[in-house]
């Protein structure tokens, strides 16, 4: 079995994260928090699951049990900063429901900050 995850490097997931996290105080993004009144807290900052989606995107992660392995994989680079454990798998399927990101059908917001020629075959760090 050959993963995907390998399409992954260290350095274009740091560059990856800076640019988003970048663009997003650039662009005022609100962070929501949920205060569990209308459902449970959020225990992990809604970028972090936009972060996990655009790593599926480069991956061509085609399960969300495939990107839980690829959040496994790399949470130390993706979680930098943020003092939480690995999410778990069915909390990540559900979030990443709620930003509209199925695996193979990415959320639209990924294409409206990333070109389509980010997420290439090369393995380049942009």
């Amino acid at each position: 079995m050959t993963s995907t995850v390998s399409k992954l490097n260290s350095e274009w997931i740091a560059e990856t994260r800076r640019y988003f996290l970048d663009f997003l105080e650039l662009t005022k993004f609100p962070h929501p928090e949920r205060n569990g009144t209308r459902g449970t807290q959020f225990d992990y900052p809604e970028w972090l699951i936009m972060l996990i989606a655009i790593l599926a995107v480069k991956c061509k992660e085609k399960s969300y049990l495939g990107i839980h392995r690829m959040a496994e994989k790399y949470w130390s680079q993706i979680a930098a900063g943020v003092d939480r454990p690995v999410i778990s798998e069915s909390q990540l399927r559900e979030r990443l429901k709620k930003i509209c990101h199925e695996p193979g059908k990415p959320a639209g917001f990924i294409f409206q900050v990333f070109p389509r020629e980010f997420f290439d075959e090369r393995g380049e760090c942009r």
